[in-house]
């Protein structure tokens, strides 16, 4: 567990990171956040890495919150979760 608390960043160094403004990551909704969508975003580095590489990928609402999860699950050594199947009225 030392690697994740090693991994936490500050938000000034989260915005460092992200080379831009704490203002501007406080405003980024999609990042992953502590206790629901107006907690504080969860500044870790695999966290951010996720964040960063789901934007790229175009993806957006649950499925950026996923890669995002995933990438925290693995960095405290758990099994992410497999994401549930589309419903199967989609065709």
């Amino acid at each position: 567990m030392t690697e994740v608390a090693q991994e936490l960043m500050t938000p000034d160094e989260a915005a460092k990171w992200f080379r831009r403004s704490p203002s501007w990551l406080r405003q980024q909704r999609d990042l992953v956040r502590v206790a629901g969508p107006g907690g504080q975003p969860l500044y870790h580095i695999r966290v951010c890495r996720a964040y960063v590489l789901g934007r790229m990928e175009g993806l957006t609402g649950q499925a950026l919150k996923n890669i995002q999860l995933a990438a925290l699950a693995a960095a405290c050594g758990l099994s992410p979760q497999p994401a549930a199947a589309p419903s199967a009225g989609s065709s």
